[in-house]
Formats: structure tokens, C-alpha cells, sequence
């Protein structure tokens, strides 16, 4: 075996000098698994070697991404948390829910409405007694969010319910909370598809090199024909550092475009609005410290194919 293992390391297909050197290994493991005939230890091998190289996403609050969101909610530094339904929400909602502002008293086709790194918004406590809502479904990495938002909002009788995936769920009127990962989410973990989905910043909370991702994980969870209410920041002038700090990160109008006009299940993308900050809310002035010098809200409706 040892002579085997020197024989694959070190013949001459494995001195080329591109090949760094977990490919060498890779390369050397994969003939020495050939010359024993074991292929499917080899397809084993070669899934988790290639699976070490894929982007790393959160799984649980101990991991590098969700720790220090944690550490946030401990120290209740939660400055993007507003005490108000969002005003965007509120002005723009008819785009998502077709029956918004009837003055009926019931709902003849009433939404499902999913909301994205939740948090503890009280957009969804809203959305939850809202006649046209049939259901709003939240999810979040951090348990402490969605825990202090079930005691903040105890008409809505959220209650932990026995789950049988990877995801911790409470259940209550008209409102599910899914406490878990974000990027492992689909129609199942979920309960089925979404007329609308109310992105409140949770697309600038991420990662820019996640962005993708995340327009894919969306794409596998709205029906055809739903729509996207989406709400962005943008640091539009400042220093370079400043521009590409975060979260929250940069996400203008380009970006949004160019991550959804790509998309093939996506009709249109529209600019609904842009909301200067700094003149909005003196309070987002935080941000001049890091270099920032204007800092703008832009809200788009995406509307998916039918």
C-alpha cells in the first residue's frame, strides 16, 4: 500500500508545477483508489474534498457568520430593528398583496407572504393580522429574535412545534418561525410556495459573494406570477472602505439588476423609490464614522414570471 500511495504521489502526472498541493493529494488519492478498485470510496473522497471548497454558509448560531449576529442580539445592539411597521411596507404593500388597502372586511384570495432574515420586525405581526394575509412566514438564524418576538406579540399564540428537519418552528395564528438556515431553505422545509416575499434589508445583511445564492434560494420558493417587494441600502458616495463596508452592505439599483434581470423566471425589475437617509433619519449618520457620506433606501417590486 505504502508503495502504491509513493507510486501515485509521485509519477510524473502529479509534478506539474499548476497543481497546488490539495490538488496533488487529491489527484494522488484518487489513483491510488483506482489502482484498488475502490470507486466508490473514490467518488466519496473526491464529493468532500470538492465540497471544502464551496462557499461556507451558516448551519447553527456557533458558526462564524451567526456568532457575531448572536453576540448583537445578547448586547441588544439591534439598530437596524425599528419599533413601527416599515414605511415601505405600508406605502408599496399593495404591490405584494393584491388587496392591501380594501376596506372589505374579509378576503376573497388572501397571500402567503414570506419575510427573509426576519429577525423580530413587527412587519410580521402586521402581515400576520392582516385579512388578505393567509400566512406569513418568517426565518431566522438567531433563536433569541424570533423567541422575543413571540413574547412581544402574544395575541398571535406562537408555540414551539415538534419538527422532524433541520429547522426549529413556531407555530401560531396565521404565522409560522422557522429558526434555522436560510441558504438550506425549500418548498418543503417551508410548507409550500409563496405569493409574495417582503425583503426588508435582508439582502444587504448577507455577504456580497452570497448574493447569488440567495436570488436562488428565493427563485425555489415563489410561485409563478408571485412577486418580490424588495428594500435595499446603497452607500452611494464616500470613502472606498466606507462604500464597501457592511452590513449593512451596498446594494444599488446595478447590483439588483444585475442579480434578477439576469434571472430567467423574472419578468421586470422596478425602482419604486429612493429615500435619502441622512435626511430621513438623522439617526443614520452612524454611518458618516465609517466613511460613508450619503446612504440611501431604494425599494424595488420584482415581479416572477407566470
Amino acid at each position: 500500500a505504502v508503495a502504491l500511495y509513493r507510486l501515485a504521489v509521485f509519477s510524473p502526472i502529479h509534478q506539474q508545477p499548476r497543481k497546488t498541493d490539495k490538488n496533488r493529494m487529491l489527484a494522488a488519492v484518487t489513483k491510488l483508489l483506482f489502482l484498488f478498485g475502490f470507486s466508490n470510496s473514490l467518488l466519496t473522497m473526491s464529493s468532500a474534498l470538492a465540497a471544502s471548497d464551496s462557499k461556507v454558509k451558516p448551519k447553527d448560531e456557533s458558526s462564524e457568520v451567526l456568532n457575531s449576529w448572536k453576540s448583537r442580539w445578547n448586547d441588544n445592539a439591534i439598530g437596524w430593528h425599528i419599533p413601527d411597521v416599515h414605511e415601505s411596507l405600508l406605502k408599496h404593500g399593495h404591490q405584494i398583496i393584491p388587496q392591501f388597502t380594501s376596506k372589505e372586511e374579509t378576503c376573497s384570495n388572501p397571500v402567503r407572504v414570506f419575510v427573509p432574515l426576519c429577525g423580530k420586525t413587527v412587519d410580521m405581526a402586521f402581515l400576520a393580522r392582516h385579512k388578505s394575509v393567509s400566512e406569513v412566514v418568517g426565518i431566522d438564524g438567531i433563536k433569541k429574535a424570533l423567541e422575543e418576538f413571540s413574547s412581544e406579540n402574544p395575541d398571535l399564540g406562537l408555540a414551539e412545534k415538534e419538527s422532524s428537519d433541520a429547522y426549529e418552528r413556531l407555530v401560531g395564528k396565521n404565522i409560522l418561525l422557522l429558526k434555522g438556515d436560510f441558504f438550506e431553505l425549500n418548498e418543503a422545509s417551508v410548507g409550500g410556495l409563496f405569493d409574495s416575499v417582503w425583503d426588508r434589508a435582508s439582502i444587504v445583511a448577507i455577504d456580497p459573494s452570497l448574493r447569488e445564492d440567495y436570488v436562488r434560494v428565493t427563485k425555489g420558493l415563489v410561485k409563478p406570477g408571485g412577486t418580490l417587494l424588495v428594500s435595499t441600502f446603497e452607500r452611494r458616495t464616500g470613502t472606498e472602505q466606507g462604500i464597501k463596508g457592511g452590513p449593512p452592505f451596498s446594494v444599488p439599483e446595478s447590483e439588483v439588476r444585475r442579480l434578477y434581470e439576469s434571472q430567467d423566471w423574472v419578468e421586470s425589475v422596478e425602482l419604486l423609490e429612493e429615500i435619502n437617509q441622512y435626511e430621513k433619519s438623522p439617526a443614520s449618520k452612524k454611518f458618516e464614522s465609517q466613511g460613508v457620506t450619503s446612504l440611501f433606501e431604494l425599494v424595488f417590486v420584482i415581479k416572477v414570471k407566470a
